[in-house]
């Protein structure tokens, strides 16, 4: 195992051990938010219909889900892109959940994991082994009635979803005082790595990716999607995922300097 792989898996044990886990949409700048207010309903809406589209994302054009969690794991907002709720793929509603449940849970204000960061992690011999079996998914998701699905009235709402995932899409929120505040999860694309590029644009145009000066896993030290893996599959730095298409992974390159995070 290289020296680097050992050093990332060492810093990421002891930060998870010591820790308690408990828009208007502006072109590509930064909107007011402040303390711990987090995106409405109308402003995630809003700014996922701005996320859409494969020569945004990489993806195929399909319309996403969008779930914000407080930092206690609440769901705060759930909404879709679509006309209605049979227009984006019914899976996604819950997966996306699950997506910012695990970014919230798995990041603190000097740390902070992406989603598709946990590929390799949750498999066999990973840090995070076995993490989607070990947090169940509260069967309140479930629920309905349906109609009220990615509305104000959503049944999820208030209620703490829990779930993990390690497909892309899950970023966690930071205010402007580089505190984390809770989660965003993006969901619907065929490819995850589209996902994850939807939600970094979302949240660089929610202006909450004020990302604290820590440990991150990317080659540009933040949350952005990993890719390292080599002829045989396995992961450099034990954080990276598969790439999904050509087009996909030159925009997930190109996010730090396109729509750069806050560390000023």
């Amino acid at each position: 195992m290289k020296k680097e792989k050992m050093f990332y898996l060492n810093a990421i044990m002891g930060l998870i051990a010591g820790a308690t886990i408990s828009f208007a949409v502006q072109a590509d700048d930064h909107s007011s938010q402040s303390g711990n207010r987090l995106p409405t309903y109308e402003e995630l809406r809003a700014g996922l219909r701005s996320v859409v589209g494969a020569s945004v994302n990489g993806g195929a054009g399909l319309d996403f889900w969008g779930v914000i969690v407080d930092r206690d794991g609440i769901v705060r907002a759930v909404a879709f892109s679509g006309k209605d709720r049979n227009a984006q793929l019914p899976i996604g509603r819950i997966v996306t959940t699950l997506k910012a449940s695990t970014a919230n849970n798995l990041s603190l204000n000097n740390f902070l994991v992406s989603t598709p960061q946990l590929s390799q992690a949750v498999l066999a011999h990973g840090v995070f082994q076995n993490l989607p079996d070990a947090y169940p998914i509260n069967p309140l998701a479930f629920r309905g009635p349906p109609e009220h699905f990615g509305t104000t009235k959503d049944p999820m709402i208030g209620s703490a979803i829990g779930g993990a995932t390690s497909l892309g899409g899950g970023l966690a929120l930071y205010n402007e005082k580089r505190e984390i505040i809770g989660a965003l999860g993006v969901g619907g694309e065929v490819f995850p790595c589209a996902d994850h590029n939807a939600a970094w644009i979302l949240r660089h145009r929610l202006g909450l990716d004020n990302l604290p000066v820590g440990l991150g896993f990317s080659p540009t030290g933040d949350d952005n999607i990993v890719y390292d893996l080599d002829a045989n599959g396995v992961s450099a730095s034990g954080f990276g995922t598969p790439e999904c298409s050509p087009i996909a992974t030159a925009i997930s390159k190109s996010l730090p300097t396109a729509y750069p995070i806050n560390r000023k």
